[in-house]
């Protein structure tokens, strides 16, 4: 799809999803252009990967899918006719899209497979995104951390604060080495020993 066409398309959804072998997290976007066809949209991979980032029609995938008979179980590589002579990794990412917007699921009789699902709740969902009466593209929702915390109510104390007034000042306090005393042998042979008075 062209650059030109591409921006025509209205967001409706911006999306993460894990790719097909979980050691990544993808980024996509589901959109409508001015014909009311929906798009699809890769827009980002967490780790080094190429992928084709241009708008996808949804009906082009729905074609591919509806070729191959229903209860067999499917693999990304239906998707390779939309992505010919670009990068090998789009079908996948585009298959788990689908996997992740509940079109297809993991396959219960095929390993490393998948089964096609009802595309009903999707394209409800899609409608409500398109009418306004869903999740927008962009969500006003603050993230969850340790600088969003909930403000505090501090409510009034039941009894009135009572300030004390006469409360000694602290004694100062004297720094450095205390003097030396007399030493005690001293003092007592003093003792012992009383100087008579003349």
């Amino acid at each position: 799809m062209s650059k030109k066409a591409a921006q025509s398309v209205r967001v409706l959804k911006n999306g993460t999803c894990p790719n097909l072998s979980g050691k990544s997290t993808l980024s996509y976007r589901i959109g409508v252009d001015e014909a009311g066809e929906i798009m699809l949209q890769l827009v980002g991979n967490s780790n080094p990967g190429y992928f084709n980032n241009e708008w996808v029609r949804y009906s082009a995938v729905q074609e591919l899918l509806a070729k191959q008979d229903q209860g067999k179980a499917i693999t990304s590589f239906v998707l390779t006719p939309l992505f010919r002579g670009k990068s090998t990794n789009s079908p996948s990412f585009l298959f788990a899209v689908l996997k992740q917007e509940g079109l297809v699921q993991i396959s219960v009789s095929k390993k490393r497979c998948y089964d096609r699902c009802s595309n009903a709740a999707f394209l409800e969902r899609v409608q409500k995104l398109i009418d306004g009466k869903g999740t927008t593209a962009t969500s006003t929702k603050t993230k969850s951390g340790k600088n969003n915390k909930p403000p505090v109510s501090v409510e009034p104390a039941e009894k009135p604060l009572i300030v004390l007034t006469d409360v000694p000042e602290p004694a100062e306090v004297k720094r450095g080495r205390p003097k030396k005393s007399q030493p005690v042998g001293n003092a007592l042979s003093d003792a012992a020993n009383p100087v008579e008075a003349p």
